[in-house]
């Protein structure tokens, strides 16, 4: 029994790598909640098992050969799937390949170290020699980890192909069935490396050929994808600089007005001043003072293109006699400050066509920011008068709300942002919280 203890022992801790890169991989899309509950998962497992398989040697199920080392690895590996399938469930089919490019690799692994030690050592005396071979080929998995960590964590994220659930979920299916067809295929007594050779080596061919069509065919579409984001982020540019030239020249027009008119207007007031006409004299004055603020851009954030790609339609409301109230203390710059500014002129523009319906009193519009410790929070909300859209909780089928959803889509996809867009006591409200800190 002290030999089956060892041999469950050491077959654990050569586990113990292989789960540890799985939950690497995956934990930078978990939040911080789900990391702690696959961690306690993937621990209780591994002690469970542990019990489960030394009770197994205990009542016979499982006996002193290598036949029980196979059993124990091809049945380790559903228990931690099941796990992550329920913890992070749209993950699951990334957990999947994971699983199963691992799969090949132990296989492979065990085959070569297996291989090496039969040049030293006879079949019959494998058994022997089993604790401290799995102590050797946990050592070998440790230090080839960090090249399969950094190859799946390019694959997921440098590459950008970890929300593709289209196709992880056939993809994930090829490396996991083959490594389970070779699993079955190994359940036979004893330690058989030469006769598995071969199989094994067209295996491992498989698997390095799958690997490297993966991370090309992702590093291409990584690329293509960043091609079409630039060409949109330059779009955007170029349309909201357009619309900022036409009310730079559209305000130089009403400075020119102003001039001409400055100096009829100027005598004007000298008259009145003459007459002794005070209140007059500053009403005028007040009448002048609106003018010329007519004829100047306001501010309304530090950050450029933000202030850029929000400043016509605010201008345009305001003009319209609409109560615009803006609150942006935003940073100068913001790494998705050109798709945040175009998201933001696109809810300026929806606030301002369901405005012009609404009463004079009722034409109230309000934008902001708020910042926490790790995110960016931007609110945008006007009132609206119709009781009967006040109590409809899917205003979005409505004109022009759902207009904005397929783009605030879009961005919380690319920035893994959250929006929250409803209409309560005759106030459309829109929030977006964008993952962020300095």
């Amino acid at each position: 029994m002290d030999f089956a203890a060892a041999m469950v022992l050491a077959g654990m801790i050569s586990f113990v790598p292989p789960t540890i890169v799985l939950y690497l991989v995956l934990s930078p899309a978990l939040s911080k909640q789900e990391r702690r509950y696959t961690a306690w998962s993937f621990a209780i497992i591994l002690i469970l098992e542990t019990i489960l398989y030394l009770y197994f040697f205990h009542i016979g199920i499982f006996k002193m050969e290598w036949l029980s080392f196979k059993k124990m690895l091809l049945t380790y590996w559903p228990p931690l799937l099941l796990a992550t399938f329920i913890i992070s469930q749209p993950y699951f089919y990334q957990n999947l390949f994971v699983a199963g490019m691992e799969g090949l690799y132990i296989s492979f692994l065990h085959t070569t170290c297996m291989s090496v030690t039969m040049v030293f050592i006879t079949k019959g005396e494998f058994l022997d020699y089993c604790v401290l071979y799995l102590f050797a080929y946990s050592l070998v998995y440790v230090i080839s980890a960090p090249l399969l960590l950094k190859f799946f964590r390019d694959l997921f994220f440098k590459y950008r192909t970890f929300s593709m659930l289209a196709f992880w979920k056939y993809a994930a299916w090829i490396p996991i069935l083959i490594s389970t067809y070779s699993a079955v295929l190994a359940l036979r007594p004893g330690p058989l490396p030469e006769d598995n050779m071969i199989s094994r080596v067209f295996q491992a061919l498989s698997g390095i050929f799958m690997a490297v069509i993966m991370y090309t065919g992702t590093r291409q579409m990584s690329h293509q994808v960043h091609t079409q984001q630039k060409s949109h982020l330059l779009g955007a540019q170029m349309e909201a600089l357009s619309d900022y030239t036409g009310l730079l020249q559209e305000m130089q027009k009403r400075m020119s007005i102003f001039r001409h008119d400055s100096r009829h207007q100027l005598r004007l007031l000298s008259e009145l001043i003459q007459q002794g006409d005070d209140e007059a004299a500053l009403t005028f004055l007040d009448t002048l003072h609106t003018e010329l603020q007519e004829t100047q851009l306001q501010k309304w954030t530090k950050n450029k293109f933000i202030n850029t790609a929000v400043s016509p339609g605010l201008e345009r409301m305001r003009r319209a006699g609409f109560d615009v109230t803006v609150s942006l203390p935003l940073p100068q710059s913001l790494p998705f400050e050109i798709d945040l500014g175009s998201l933001m002129a696109k809810a300026i523009q929806i606030s301002e066509q369901a405005l012009e319906k609404q009463p004079e009193d009722y034409r109230i519009f309000f934008m902001g920011s708020h910042r926490t410790h790790d995110s960016l929070i931007i609110i945008v909300k006007h009132w609206i008068a119709e009781d009967d859209a006040a109590e409809d909780t899917d205003f979005l089928r409505y004109e022009p709300y759902g207009q904005i959803v397929p783009a605030l889509n879009a961005f919380s996809t690319a920035y893994d942002a959250s929006f929250r867009y409803d209409l309560k006591e005759h106030m459309v409200s829109l929030y977006l919280t964008i993952p962020y800190s300095d």
